[in-house]
């Protein structure tokens, strides 16, 4: 009977260990308007720094109405836990601009209905092409400036005072949806 009893345990082991290795995503929503909509975390071949760009946060406004992002903070788990000690603000995105949208008089910045903010971990040029609208973080930081972490990692958005999450495990993919 002890025998069975500790096979029966060793078994529950196994397919916990066993489940704890599929995928998963949570996610959070408490920005209104805004969802983060996709992570790409896992650049094709080693991370180098001319991929960087594979990896990337999408947030869309989810709302019938343009959403102000002027403001909107984009960060991984890292640099959300450090930010009282992140002086050279690596992992994290603040938007001032976006391509192809005119700052308002007083400052704001309108996402239209529909459209998505790219932010890429890279370097490049702000660009809009239909309803995306890219920026880039241009990290010099993780390793080789890739700052999502292959293995999981939790995406953040905040504006203002309040903050929405996007957690994921490692899917064997590139890229990961809510």
């Amino acid at each position: 009977m002890r025998i069975l009893k500790s096979a029966a345990a060793l078994f529950a082991v196994v397919l916990a260990i066993g489940l704890a290795g599929v995928a998963s995503a949570t996610s959070t929503a408490d920005v209104p308007g805004l969802a983060i909509t996709q992570v790409g975390y896992n650049a094709y071949g080693a991370d180098t720094r001319w991929n960087r760009n594979q990896e990337f946060v999408d947030v869309k406004n989810t709302s019938a109405a343009p959403v102000n992002v002027k403001g909107l903070l984009v960060e991984d788990q890292w640099a959300k836990s450090h930010r009282d000690d992140n002086d050279r603000k690596c992992n994290t995105f603040t938007v001032s601009s976006l391509p192809g949208v005119e700052t308002g008089a007083d400052g704001s910045v309108m996402l239209p209905a529909g459209a998505t903010v790219r932010a890429y971990s890279g370097w490049g040029r702000p660009a809009a092409s239909g309803s995306v609208h890219a920026v880039y973080m241009n990290s010099r930081c993780g390793y080789n400036g890739h700052i999502w972490g292959n293995g999981g990692d939790t995406a953040w958005i905040t504006l203002g005072s309040v903050s929405e999450s996007f957690a994921y495990d490692f899917d064997n993919g590139y890229t990961v949806k809510p």
